[in-house]
Order: C-alpha cells, then sequence, then structure tokens
C-alpha cells in the first residue's frame, strides 16, 4: 500500500514538474520571438523619409545583427521531455515491482501453509516480536516442551527459514530477514 501510494505521489509530482518546465521553455520562446519582433519594427517617420531601396537595406542589416536563438534556451523544453519519459517508466516499473511483491507474498504464504501448526506458531510468535526470540520463550508456547522445540527448531533451520545466533548459554532465534519483510505485513 505505502509503495502504490508513493507511486502516485511521484508521479504526480513527476508531471506537475515537468510541465512547469515546459510552460518555462515556451515563456522563454515567446519572450525571445516578443523581444525579435520589437527590435526588428521600423520607425514609421523614418520609412516616411526613406526609399524602397534604403529600407531593404535597414531590414536586411537589421536581420544581420538579430539575436541567435541559443540552445541552451531549449534546455528546459528537454528537461521537460526528460522528467516526463522519466516518470511514465517509474510509474510502469514501479508497476511491476509491485506486482512482483503480491505474486512473492502469496507464493510465502502458501509455502508456509506447508508448515505442522507448531512451525507456524513459532513463526507467528517470530513476526510479533520483530523477527528474532529467545529459544526458551518458544518453549513456552502451547503444547510445546524444551525437546519438541528443539526438533522443530532443527527443522526450520534446515528449511533456512530461521538460524541460531549463540548468546553464552542462550540461542536466539532469527527469522530470515527476506521471509520476515515478506511477512511482517
Amino acid at each position: 500500500m505505502i509503495l502504490n501510494s508513493n507511486r502516485k505521489l511521484m508521479l504526480g509530482i513527476g508531471i506537475m514538474v515537468s510541465f512547469a518546465l515546459l510552460i518555462l521553455s515556451i515563456s522563454i520562446y515567446f519572450n525571445f520571438q516578443h523581444d525579435l519582433r520589437e527590435q526588428s519594427r521600423l520607425d514609421p517617420n523614418l520609412i516616411d523619409d526613406l526609399t524602397i531601396d534604403e529600407i531593404k537595406e535597414v531590414i536586411i542589416e537589421q536581420r544581420s545583427t538579430q539575436p541567435v536563438f541559443h540552445s541552451y534556451y531549449l534546455l528546459p523544453f528537454m528537461g521537460f521531455i526528460g522528467l516526463l519519459v522519466g516518470t511514465l517508466v517509474f510509474y510502469v516499473m514501479s508497476d511491476k515491482v509491485v506486482q512482483q511483491e503480491r505474486t512473492l507474498k502469496n507464493n510465502t504464504k502458501i509455502i508456509l501453509n506447508f508448515l505442522t501448526s507448531s512451525e507456524r506458531k513459532m513463526i507467528e510468535t517470530l513476526l510479533e516480536n520483530g523477527g528474532k526470540v529467545q529459544q526458551y520463550e518458544l518453549s513456552h508456547l502451547p503444547n510445546l516442551n524444551k525437546v519438541k522445540t528443539h526438533r522443530i527448531l532443527l527443522n526450520l533451520e534446515q528449511k533456512k527459514i530461521i538460524h541460531k545466533e549463540r548468546l553464552g548459554k542462550i540461542n536466539k532465534i532469527v527469522l530470515d530477514k527476506e521471509l520476515y519483510d515478506v511477512l511482517k505485513d
């Protein structure tokens, strides 16, 4: 759910910023064109005194001195294109990530259904305690004793669902990090 709302937020921000860049680039272009027109206008009083050939010369001279449209005026437009494409690619790719997470979660739940009820109880206890718990706490679960707990933990350790960390005389049972990340929701 968090990734889905982040996707929408990122899409919204990306589109808004890209369109702001588009408006900026259009504004720069029209300001340039406006300035160009202002500079190329002839004074009406001056035209009355000139001949056709002199007017042509003035126009040719003005065109040769007109400012050049520099490529850096296009930077906001290029930013618009890049940001818009990047935002759309992010949205499409994050959709695939969300689908993969859903598939992984469903597959993990199916796999956990193959565990015995005692093994599932232990996994649930580990999830409730942040993925880590001391071994003696698991032996206090209903219908479990130290020997049964030890056997179940060996079985889970062989399946690589958990691993043990030795803390002096006490074992700390740690749920596999990837499995914990998938199941904690």
